[in-house]
């Protein structure tokens, strides 16, 4: 569920009777957040030959 906090995550999974043994939050990083940006404009990819 992007967007929404663990909270509100583990408030929805309750009222549906979901048991959630762990739950953590994750932040994508600067660099991630730029390779998934720019994945399509990559000129040369590893491994390709010229």
């Amino acid at each position: 569920m992007a967007g929404l906090g663990a909270e509100r995550i583990a408030a929805t999974a309750f009222q549906h009777r979901i048991l959630l043994n762990e739950l953590t939050s994750r932040t994508g990083s600067l660099e991630e957040a730029f390779m998934e940006l720019t994945a399509d404009s990559v000129e040369y990819l590893a491994g390709e030959t010229r």
